[in-house]
């Protein structure tokens, strides 16, 4: 029996982190959630939240890993027990704070059952992106001074735990990733761009929040980010490197040579 859980959440992360544990986790998920090319073990409800966690014990599950992306869920009053119930004020107000507030009050209720919240940059740091020029061509002196101009946008921003992406342009903020998601930001990137100056050129740049808990919605990025990326008419891409997941590397770097962009990752 495994001693490790995975609650998996939407998208290829989780099955990439599963193939990078130690061991076959046991695969978790949301109602509704169903990860790609992994198959779930386990689907629980989050107004039973409680009684998840304590059966998790019961199996001999000593560490929870979380990956994926998860929405906030609709709530149906009437499926809530007890105990659940009684947590629901502190989870309302902790999701006031931000996606980061709400995911450290889950951290701490997972703990108080006595289960260890591993991150993937312990498990599995293959899939995390170190530091320097990953693709063929290198940073521009412009798109290098774009990249910091967006991380500068994004420190502003972490105090209210907002976005973990930015686009940039000529020293322009174009975009900024909200509770919607990278995809969205950069396709209204893309398509105010078709008409509006400027046109070309530009960087997005992904980066974990200061302060963030790394154990949970790490920045994620991948052959579909960079699609994306290419669609907005950017030339660049830059990650915080140690801190960024970066899934298939091989892939994603192939498709920023093809598309002629640079990709790099900064401390």
């Amino acid at each position: 029996m495994s001693a490790i859980a995975l609650i998996a959440g939407a998208g290829a992360l989780p099955a990439a982190v599963a193939a990078a544990l130690p061991e076959a986790p046991l695969v978790c998920a949301l109602d509704g959630i169903a990860p790609d090319g992994l198959a779930v073990d386990l689907v629980f409800r989050f107004e039973r939240l409680v009684p998840f966690l304590r059966s998790l014990g019961d199996r001999g599950i000593e560490t929870v890993v979380l990956a994926g992306a998860v929405h906030r869920p609709r709530l149906d009053p009437a499926l809530f027990d007890r105990d659940t119930a009684a947590l629901v004020p502190d989870l309302l107000a902790a999701m006031q704070g931000g996606d980061d507030g709400a995911l450290r009050w889950v951290i701490g209720l997972i703990e108080e059952f006595g289960l260890a919240v591993a991150g993937i940059t312990a498990l599995a740091p293959d899939l995390i992106v170190t530091e320097g020029i990953l693709g063929r061509r290198p940073p521009t002196a412009v798109e290098t001074t774009d990249a910091a101009r967006a991380a500068e946008v994004l420190a502003a921003l972490d105090p209210v735990d907002v976005g973990q992406g930015c686009v940039v342009v000529q020293g322009l903020c174009l975009g900024v990733e909200v509770l919607f998601g990278t995809d969205a930001m950069l396709a209204d990137v893309a398509r105010h761009r078709a008409t509006r100056e400027p046109q070309g050129g530009g960087v997005f740049v992904k980066r974990a929040k200061a302060g963030q808990d790394l154990r949970a919605d790490l920045p994620t990025v991948g052959v579909a980010t960079v699609t994306a990326a290419q669609a907005a008419g950017l030339t660049g891409i830059c990650l915080q490197a140690g801190r960024v997941v970066i899934l298939d590397r091989a892939a994603v770097v192939a498709a920023v040579d093809a598309a002629g962009i640079a990709l790099w990752a900064v401390p």
